[in-house]
């Protein structure tokens, strides 16, 4: 069973040094290109089967127990995200195929690197030992930083990686130390679940999993985790970086940066943070010592949300403004942890899901565009009904689950954070929610405005109908589309699966 268990992890990590090796006995040409893409797209596709295997299992509990000393779980919440991540990166490397063809990107590289990348993911989410929890943080973090800068003839391809490198190797640092110091605290790097850390605070003895050994390091500790992996998921005032690095990135790099490291960080952040915020409440110095959280979590929210959303109004590239919209949607995650209850962080989870999908939707239709030649600039955008009216109405599907309006999954996703904030008595905090949704839809409507309302500065030029999406384009678009839908009329069951996943932390 435990083979079974990493059975995605190895399958990924085989098809990345597949990958590598088939590079190099392959020509520079396109066809050489592809061949390399469609053997990623498999290696990801046969470890999402067997991911998704796993899933009954894990729903009975079949898989709870940890093995290898600790270091890998097999509950439902390391599973849920396991398939999450692979998802990812097969609907990322279905939109890259095209792009790393015409901009003539090294394959062998790209494809490895986004492969190694979803294996780090992967062991983050799939882990409850700080050890292990690290090492897929780093995995992920360095093939990011040289995805950023592939585009080698490109300067702002390059500023974005050592932007994003620098920035990335100063917030590893932050987490590395305050693991350590959680690590003094808690006297021992594996993570205790709600349950066992209650006990060791009572003193329960040698009984309880985890003995408490300094709240107040402990304490330390989680508040330099919060600054660390603030920068990952780009919560302001930790979000400088996420701007230049997305727009200087390749196009499908963006797509992944704003939505696969970031959930993983927050899959991360659950199993760190969850057990403290939904621990039975503990009277003296040790409950104390934890009694800020939510409260830095709230102020962390309503920062993120508000200056994420403020300036994404004036931007006037796409990337930029999906940028600054994806630290909006970190805002409003974290009011699932300011609430620290087993509901607001059920919330976070099911908000992931939708976040990706309705992200990797607007993210499609710009790298569709991109493959005809259409630039980055909202201006781009006028007239696009005309040239492409079914990336025009993907692109609008997307925003309006950014949004958040109904049917969609971006609604229900904040109504799920809305509803747990209003019953933890932090109503102000919903209210703000709402306020800054408000705020979204002008940069959104930016967009849409010109597809649809605006005249082509120069008629004629370009037909109707002339940009077509290629098969891979056009079948990850519309995996996308239909996610956006499903998950909003799946809303029960899967609520119900992400509270389940959330009570085992």
């Amino acid at each position: 069973m435990e083979w079974n268990l990493v059975l995605p992890e190895l399958i990924v990590a085989g098809t990345g040094l597949g990958v590598l090796l088939l590079d190099l006995f392959l020509t520079g040409g396109g066809r050489g290109r592809r061949a390399v893409g469609y053997t990623g797209l498999a290696g990801l596709a046969a470890a999402l089967a067997a991911a998704l295997r796993l899933m009954p299992a894990a729903g009975r509990g079949e898989l709870a127990g940890p093995f290898w000393q600790g270091m890998v779980v097999g509950d439902q919440f390391a599973v849920l995200f396991k398939v999450l991540f692979l998802a990812v990166g097969l609907v990322v490397l279905m939109l890259a195929v095209d792009f790393v063809e015409r901009r003539r990107i090294p394959a062998g590289e790209f494809t490895a690197l986004v492969l190694f990348a979803v294996l780090g993911m992967m062991l983050m989410g799939g882990s409850r030992d700080l050890i292990v929890i690290y090492l897929g943080l780093e995995t992920t973090a360095v093939a990011s930083y040289v995805l950023a800068g592939l585009l080698r003839d490109d300067v702002r391809s390059g500023e974005a990686a050592i932007k994003y490198f620098l920035t990335g190797a100063l917030a590893s640092a932050v987490i590395l130390f305050g693991m350590s110091l959680v690590f003094g605290g808690l006297g021992s790097t594996s993570l205790p679940n709600a349950s066992a850390l209650a006990e060791g605070f009572a003193g329960a003895g040698p009984s309880a999993a985890t003995a408490v050994a300094s709240p107040l390091l402990l304490a330390v500790g989680l508040v330099l985790l919060v600054a660390g992996f603030g920068f990952k998921v780009a919560v302001v005032p930790f979000h400088f970086w996420a701007p230049d690095a997305y727009e200087g990135a390749p196009t499908p790099v963006t797509a992944f940066f704003s939505v696969g490291p970031k959930a993983a960080a927050f899959a991360v952040m659950l199993r760190v943070f969850g057990p403290f915020l939904t621990m039975v409440p503990v009277t003296g110095v040790e409950g104390k010592a934890f009694a800020l959280l939510p409260s830095l979590f709230a102020v962390l929210a309503v920062l993120t949300m508000t200056v994420g959303n403020l300036v994404a109004l004036v931007q006037r590239n796409i990337k930029r403004m999906l940028a600054y919209s994806s630290v909006a949607h970190a805002g409003y995650i974290l009011v699932g942890l300011a609430v620290a209850t087993p509901r607001g962080l059920a919330a976070v989870v099911y908000y992931l899901l939708a976040y990706a999908a309705m992200n990797l939707g607007a993210f499609a239709v710009v790298i569709w565009l991109n493959n005809h030649g259409t630039g980055d600039e909202v201006d781009d955008y006028v007239g696009l009904s005309q040239r492409a009216p079914l990336a025009a109405a993907a692109l609008v599907v997307a925003f309006i689950s950014l949004i958040g309006i109904p049917p969609t999954a971006g609604f229900f996703g904040k109504f799920y954070l809305f509803m747990a904030a209003v019953e933890a008595n932090m109503a102000w905090l919903a209210v703000l929610m709402v306020v800054n949704t408000a705020i979204s839809v002008g940069y959104y409507y930016a967009v849409v405005r010109n597809m649809y309302l605006q005249p082509e500065a120069e008629r004629g030029a370009r037909a109707a109908g002339q940009l077509p999406a290629t098969p891979l384009v056009g079948t990850a678009l519309g995996a996308t589309v239909v996610a956006v839908l499903a998950l909003g009329l799946l809303f029960e069951p899967l609520a119900r699966l992400a509270g389940l996943a959330c009570g085992g932390l």
